[in-house]
Parts: structure tokens; sequence; C-alpha cells
């Protein structure tokens, strides 16, 4: 019975790992997983025979899920693209107010806000870096050893991001411009971008994992603060790749979505959420 039960926790989290800006991180809280989780990563060595108990379940249902949901969010990217980027959009928005609550929490330093700078500079300058050489924009990325580095980089961030209560994997892959490219490719089990995600995943959990930890019991407010560096300067390139035009039913419909994605990102990050949500 237990076995089912983790296959549905994975399905659930699976899902809310397709859409950017519902983290998974904050099912496996709401789903009451997330000790039991991240105590079993850092000693996945140690506990084998449990951990893999553990993770077995959860992954088919994770995997099962990710694989039907992108026939759903391929086939909107592909029909509404203005609609879909705004409301990814929409979910970074409403993601904000969180990571600043994260970010001035207790006593911080000035100095603490030097990566939020830094991290909205560089979010800029690859954006209009990007659009030097035609890149922005919902399109396949033409996977080379270049590529392969940057969708591992990604796939290590997202994989990172479950221990992040709020912050969702598939949101760094809007951020960096690899969502569409990795959706795309889980629906066509195209293995070219798969193995670098993959093998970013895998990396993202095994070292990652212990990286952020480390960072977020050391230095808390910096990390949050280069969090939301990344994410408000990620804003930029999301509307610019959103092809947005005035046309009155794209204009409302644009509106409606990024509103929604908004009202998503507030409810799952809200106060509320977060303290009847937070990791032990």
């Amino acid at each position: 019975m237990e076995f089912v039960k983790n296959v549905l926790r994975g399905v659930v989290m699976g899902i809310s790992e397709v859409i950017p800006g519902v983290s998974g991180g904050t099912m496996a809280v709401l789903l009451g997983i997330y000790d039991k989780l991240i105590g079993t990563m850092s000693h996945f060595s140690k506990n084998l025979k449990e951990s893999i108990q553990l993770f077995a379940p959860i992954l088919i249902g994770m995997v099962s899920a990710i694989i039907g949901f992108s026939f759903i969010i391929t086939y909107l990217l592909e029909h509404f693209p203005m609609a879909v980027n705004f409301f990814f959009l929409g979910l970074v928005i409403g993601i904000i107010p969180m990571l600043y609550r994260r970010a001035t929490e207790g006593k911080w330093k000035k100095t603490s806000t030097i990566p939020f700078f830094l991290m909205v500079a560089l979010m800029i300058f690859l954006t209009f870096f990007s659009i030097q050489n035609n890149s922005v924009g919902d399109q396949i990325i033409v996977m080379d050893s270049v590529q392969a580095v940057r969708f591992a980089f990604v796939g290590c961030l997202a994989a990172v991001c479950l221990i992040l209560p709020g912050i969702s994997g598939s949101m760094m892959m809007v951020i960096f411009g690899t969502y569409y490219s990795v959706i795309n490719a889980v629906k066509h089990l195209d293995v070219s971008y798969l193995i670098p995600v993959g093998i970013g995943i895998l990396i993202g959990l095994v070292f990652g994992s212990k990286l952020i930890d480390y960072c977020l019991h050391h230095y808390p407010n910096a990390t949050f603060f280069t969090i939301l560096g990344l994410v408000l300067g990620s804003t930029v390139s999301i509307y610019l790749k959103s092809g947005f035009a005035f046309g009155q039913a794209q204009t409302i419909a644009a509106i409606i979505t990024l509103v929604i994605g908004m009202g998503v990102s507030l409810f799952f990050t809200s106060p509320k959420m977060q303290s009847g949500s937070e990791p032990a």
C-alpha cells in the first residue's frame, strides 16, 4: 500500500515539476515526505535498501506524469505561445514576493544584496546576447557540445530546486531558455537532449543539493538574493520571447494568463502555505 501511495505522490510531484512556478519541493512538503526525501538523498549510499524502497515508486510516478503531461504542454506552446509564455511570466512575477521575504529574514547585511545585482545584470546581458544571436524564442535548440554543457548545467539547477520549497526546477529551465526543448525531448524521448539533462540532474541530486544546503545554512540571505536576482532578471527574456503583439484576442488572452500565473505562484508561495509546509 505504501508503494502505491509513493507512486501517487510521485505523480503529483511530477506534474508540479512540469509546470513552471509550481515547486515539486513544495508538493513534497505538502505530501508529508519532504524531510524523508532530503534525508534519504543526503545519505543515499548509507541506507541503500531503504533509499531504493522510497525513491523507486516516487520516480515511477514522477517519470510517468512528466512524460504524459509533456504532450499537453508542448501542444499549448505550439498553438498558444504568447498566452503560455505570459502564464510563465506571471508564475515568475508571483514568486518574487516569497523570494524577497526569504532573502530579508532575520538579521542580514547589505553586502548580501551584491549577488542580486550581479544576477540581474547577468540575466539581462544573456538576454540581449541571445537576441543578437537570434536565439530568443520558443524554438528547439540545436544540440552540440556547448549546448550539452548548458543543458547539463540547467538540469543540475533543476535538481537542486527540489530542496527549495517554492522554487521550481522547470522554472529554471524557463529562465535559461531550455524548457521548450526539454519538454519536446521528453515527448519524443530524444536522448540527445535527455542524456545531458539527466547527467545534470544526477549531479545536482548528489552534489548540488549538499552545496545549496550548505549555502542555506551559512549564507541564507545571500543565497536567496542570488535566486531573486536570477528570477527578476529572467522576466525580460520571458517577455521578449513571448512574441507579444497588440491584438484584441491575443492581448486579452495574454493578460488573463498572466494574472492566472501570478495567482498560482502567489498561492503556493504565500506565507500561509509556506508556514504550513515549512520543513522541520
